[in-house]
């Protein structure tokens, strides 16, 4: 079966940090090629995303395959977020990315959703307060 053999097209490259002990933290690069099909693809061919890893040991490309370009794509991320960890602990130290260490690829959503909440919630919370401020202190808007 046909895979891409060359990365092609760089549409996304993430550098991640390799922290060691007692070592320089060094550079891990990442880079994803556009999704692309055979040249001579038939109808159930796959989608392929290339993959690049460079900067634990030697760089490798990988193709990731999906039903179209899109999961081909999604897929390609869920397995750098898989393997890299893995990888890292293999070249003796972790992987991070803005000090994250758990989600490489789609890092602080969690964080980013709680901040937006909270947001949500606090101006929820203001404009509460100004409508008791504005109608005669202590008593809610509406109550008797």
């Amino acid at each position: 079966m046909w895979r891409p053999s060359r990365l092609g097209s760089i549409i996304a490259e993430r550098r991640l940090r390799l922290v060691r002990r007692r070592k320089p933290a060094r550079t891990v690069r990442v880079r994803f090629g556009r999704p692309l099909r055979s040249p001579q693809a038939e109808r159930k061919d796959p989608w392929w995303c290339p993959v690049e890893i460079a900067g634990l040991g030697r760089r490798r490309l990988r193709s990731i395959a999906g039903e179209d370009s899109l999961q081909a794509l999604v897929l390609a991320f869920q397995f750098v977020t898989l393997t890299l960890p893995a990888e890292a602990e293999r070249a003796g130290g972790r992987i991070e990315w803005l000090g994250e260490r758990e989600s490489l690829v789609f890092a602080h959503t969690r964080l980013l959703n709680m901040a937006s909440d909270a947001l949500e919630n606090l101006a929820s919370g203001l404009t509460e307060a100004v409508g008791i401020l504005e109608n005669g202190g202590g008593r809610r808007p509406g109550a008797r």
